[in-house]
């Protein structure tokens, strides 16, 4: 088995990256802006990059933090919840009065630049999110009444992460999350997770180099689903992790052109970390992996991974499919239909499910409704980014195997 054959490839990186929806016209802050999309895909080297990336950097114990950010930045606790003492908050107060006053933004290609993150820029409009909408609505309609259905569409980091003179540039990522949600003809459970993310926003929640959350992030989501599927949140606390040093993720590789093949100076000198969580009550992980015409037994964390596919650590990254079988006696069966933000958000749902099958549309052929039904699931769950979210190709690939 090749461990590097299916890494690296991320259809979100590669396909909708830059887009985020089509041209419109959105109010932010009762200003009219006119919006024009950002054309294209990311360059071709960032179609070959870490399938959408998480880093987390490791300090004692169990506090996470952003690697050489400001002693200013809150740090987490075992049980996740913020520890920042007042000190800190003074501080923090101090540095958006004064510092991030004389940080200036740039981009570097299509990648937005600000205090040595990377950022995407949103450009989504209602009629991208209402057609989203309607796809989730076709799911709910074909699997029928017995199975709860749930969707969660993740916003990037620049809402929290930007200052507001950068996010008037953009939409509304919250209206277009809401848009979404209101938009159902059946009966699906959003799960909103815009608030429980702002709140953590000072934490280390989305990589420097990469488009997508950490496994901190993905906790925080992870907390807002069981309270809507009625299940409880494993502690953060009780898991014991593993790190990947070295990670340069797709907002760096998209900054590397023939003219700079070094890519943005920035984010070269600040690699991420990659930390993931070693889920307990794993009985069985059986993956189909890109290229490969069989199922293979795996861990469910690809430790080994490295570099620049340090990412695809979760899940092994973009493939197929992957059923991973649990030694919890719920009674209850997931499906997980997911873009790469999934990947790091599934592992903690072992704890709640005795089974999960987890679907990546861009590359599974057959009929997911058919599984559902005829392997008794009880749930499904649609999670992807907001970038993704809003984007034909999604709502294409999603269309696919419902087929």
């Amino acid at each position: 088995m090749s461990r590097r054959s299916s890494f690296g490839y991320s259809s979100y990186g590669s396909r909708s990256y830059g887009s985020g929806g089509n041209k419109g016209k959105r109010r932010r802050n009762n200003k009219m802006k006119r919006i024009v999309i950002i054309t294209g895909c990311i360059a071709a080297a960032a179609a070959v990059t870490a399938a959408v990336c998480i880093a987390v950097a490791v300090n004692r114990g169990n506090v996470e933090t952003a690697p050489d950010k400001q002693e200013s930045r809150q740090s987490v606790t075992t049980s996740g919840e913020s520890s920042a003492g007042e000190e800190s908050k003074e501080e923090s107060k101090a540095e958006e009065s004064s510092g991030a006053a004389d940080i200036k933004g740039y981009y570097d290609g299509r990648v937005f630049m600000y205090d040595s993150y990377g950022y995407e820029m949103f450009y989504g409009t209602d009629g991208s999110a209402k057609n989203y909408a309607a796809v989730i609505s076709n799911i709910k309609s074909a699997v029928g009444k017995n199975v709860n259905v749930y969707n969660m569409v993740v916003p990037n980091h620049a809402p929290f992460g930007l200052p507001e003179k950068y996010l008037d540039d953009m939409n509304d990522e919250r209206e277009n999350i809401k848009t979404i949600y209101s938009s159902y003809t059946e009966e699906v459970f959003p799960i909103d997770v815009f608030d429980a993310l702002e709140k953590h926003k000072g934490e280390y929640i989305y990589f420097r180099s990469d488009a997508n959350w950490t496994a901190l992030g993905a906790y925080y989501a992870y907390q807002e689903f069981c309270k809507k599927a009625g299940a409880k949140a494993v502690e953060l606390g009780t898991l014991s992790k593993g790190s990947i040093t070295g990670f340069k993720g797709t907002l760096f590789t998209a900054t590397q052109t023939d003219e700079n093949p070094d890519g943005n100076k920035e984010l070269a000198a600040a690699p991420d970390t990659v930390v993931y969580y070693n889920m307990p009550g794993i009985e069985s992980c059986i993956l189909m992996e890109n290229g490969k015409s069989e199922e293979q037994e795996v861990p469910l964390i690809a430790s080994f991974a490295e570099g620049r596919f340090a990412y695809s650590a979760f899940l092994w990254g973009d493939n197929p499919y992957m059923k991973v079988r649990t030694t919890q006696k719920t009674g209850r069966k997931l499906c997980i239909i997911k873009d790469t933000y999934g990947s790091a958000f599934t592992p903690f749902l072992t704890a709640n499910f005795d089974e999960i099958f987890i679907v990546d549309p861009t590359y599974y052929n057959d009929n997911i409704v058919e599984y559902i039904q005829k392997n008794k699931y009880t749930d499904v769950l649609v999670i992807n980014s907001i970038m993704n979210a809003n984007t034909q190709f999604r709502v294409d690939d999603i269309m696919s195997i419902l087929k």
